[in-house]
């Protein structure tokens, strides 16, 4: 019987915030990440996102999670990085969501986990499953110790 691999995921922004500034599903994900039950791919486009959403000033306190130098140190990692090919243009109302896409297909993600609407409505894209947080982590509760 071959191993079982981890799931290859792709973290859109909002679950990445979520996971550094308030305990749940994100952060169970994201810890899931560092630990290695999950592979973690993002691309250049979506850590400068993150970058920016970080300097938003309502999440100034993020700025004094005591884990985030180490935490952003993981995220940016090269073997963590992806370089999108194909562009796409499916989420007119805002294009950072296409973005996630991309990576995804450079990944060849096994899902996606966002919080964001117009992303969890496709609900699989180009055979990728889109989930919530707290779907992944009740789909996956053995990943999730």
């Amino acid at each position: 019987m071959g191993e079982i691999r981890p799931s290859k995921l792709i973290l859109d922004t909002n679950v990445l915030i979520s996971a550094l500034g308030w305990p749940g599903p994100p952060a169970t994900i994201l810890k899931g990440c560092l630990q290695g039950r999950y592979i973690f791919r993002t691309s250049p486009d979506l850590l400068a996102e993150l970058v920016r959403v970080l300097r938003y000033p309502k999440l100034a306190g993020l700025a004094g999670h005591p884990a985030l130098a180490d935490i952003l140190a993981f995220l940016y990692r090269p073997e963590h990085l992806v370089y999108p090919l194909r562009k796409v243009s499916l989420i007119s109302v805002d294009p950072a969501d296409d973005r996630v896409l991309e990576a995804s297909l450079a990944a060849s993600a096994d899902y996606i986990i966002s919080g964001d609407r117009h992303l969890l409505q496709l609900s699989i894209w180009e055979g990728i499953p889109i989930l919530a947080p707290q779907v992944f982590v009740e789909k996956h509760p053995a990943d999730s110790r």
